[in-house]
């Protein structure tokens, strides 16, 4: 059904400027050539409000976060009034945002943070009512954001409407609209319908900065219902990332979601009551500490964005050294901005070329029983050489080796994580 409503869209989308292959034209400059890192207050189910946001805020300076790299403060779906102003403009709940937006916007940058925000064309979904979507009203919409000061919009489908065509024209519309602001907004759309686990093989790199890949993860090594949605734990979503590699690349990059370290799987369930039918039968358990650095070595090596989703106040010393360890971020910071792959004769070892013909390998034990995995430089990628430096990015240790790269024996959903080159010199 989608590609056929991409077929009979096609010359509708033509006065649109989009191409009769439904592909819309060419975007300028985009806004940021690497993965974004921040935050969002979707996972971490914390009542949005001034005082919450400016904490949170406070809290990225004084753990190390910011220094770390996250530096937007993205606010979710919550935010805003239901209704729009006399004018006709969107408008924060001014029982949460007394000074509104701007204020907010103001306390982040003097901070040195950036702020984010969420809206959506449609109101089917996600909690929205028809005063405070933005379909239509992209123009007013995109020059709101701007005047307060916004740095990043989440802009989320929110309709069971799977008419492709139709969403090309919406997100086109509010990309433009962002662009005629003359302020660098990053652009994040997540195109999936809810519910839908199927990945979205459209290329959206020439709509938005970022394109979400599939359904909403969730605190999970692994869900309950696979691969068939309508919630993927870690393993379900790196498995959809994995054919969507060609689209990632300084400019665009690949969403498989909010980052899941340091969310407990009950405070989840208790934070999000909305999602209870969704949930219904999912009892966790809560991730280990392994799964986490899992989770966060494969979004590295996916080039993925690092929004974290804990409430960044409470975290632990333990989630906050997973969060900013600098050289897993290092890996997903790379200026090439490639999305690793799993090697074909072994699924379990994931390769990222990165800048300067450096590899990143990490190998990942995905069973419930410890394993040994092995690999080789040359299976990597890297040309022979007498002797290659390695690098473990967790243990933060330095060897050599002359072609075997081996992870010893690796705990249940555990990850090593190398950086090869070659060298020894």
């Amino acid at each position: 059904m989608r590609r056929l409503s991409t077929i009979l869209g096609c010359l509708v989308l033509l006065a649109a400027g989009v191409s009769a292959c439904g592909r819309p034209p060419a975007r300028p400059a985009p806004t940021a050539l690497t993965p974004p890192m921040g935050w969002n207050s979707w996972n971490s189910g914390i009542p949005l409000s001034e005082r919450t946001v400016e904490e949170t805020v406070d809290a990225m300076v004084s753990s190390g976060m910011r220094d770390a790299g996250y530096r937007y403060v993205n606010l979710d779906n919550g935010w805003a009034a239901n209704h729009r102003d006399a004018d006709g403009n969107l408008q924060a709940d001014p029982r949460l945002f007394p000074d509104g937006i701007a204020a907010v916007a103001q306390y982040a940058h003097e901070h040195g943070m950036l702020l984010g925000l969420y809206a959506s064309p449609s109101y089917q979904l996600c909690g929205l009512g028809p005063g405070d979507t933005s379909e239509g009203h992209e123009t007013a919409d995109a020059a709101t954001f701007a005047r307060w000061g916004v740095d990043y919009l989440k802009y989320d489908w929110c309709s069971t409407d799977t008419d492709h065509a139709h969403q090309v024209r919406v997100f086109t519309a509010m990309r433009d609209a962002l662009r005629a602001t003359g302020r660098h907004i990053f652009y994040s759309i997540n195109p999936n319908v809810s519910g839908d686990p199927v990945p979205q093989p459209d290329d959206w790199s020439q709509v938005a900065d970022m394109s979400r890949n599939t359904i909403d993860l969730v605190p999970l090594w692994r869900s309950k219902f696979g691969n068939d949605g309508p919630v993927f734990g870690v393993q379900e979503q790196v498995d959809a990332a994995i054919p969507l590699a060609s689209q990632s690349k300084p400019g665009h990059v690949n969403d498989p979601d909010m980052l899941v370290a340091g969310v407990s799987w009950p405070d989840f369930v208790t934070t999000h009551p909305g999602m209870a039918d969704t949930l219904a039968g999912q009892v966790g358990p809560s991730m280990t500490a392994d799964e986490q650095r899992t989770h966060i070595s494969l979004w590295a090596m996916l080039a993925a964005p690092l929004l974290a989703g804990n409430d960044i106040r409470t975290m632990s010393p333990q989630t906050r050294d997973i969060l900013t360890n600098h050289e897993i971020i290092a890996v997903d910071q790379d200026p090439l901005v490639v999305q690793g792959y799993p090697l074909t004769g072994d699924r379990r070892v994931w390769v990222k070329p990165l800048t300067g013909g450096a590899v990143a390998i990490a190998l990942v034990n995905p069973d419930s029983a410890t394993a040994s995995i092995t690999t080789t430089a040359a299976a990597a990628g890297l040309p022979r050489a007498a002797c290659y430096n390695v690098r473990d990015l967790w243990a933060h240790t330095d060897s050599t080796t002359t072609g075997d790269l081996k992870g010893g024996a690796l705990a249940p959903h555990s990850t090593v994580v190398l950086r090869v080159e070659r060298g020894c010199g």
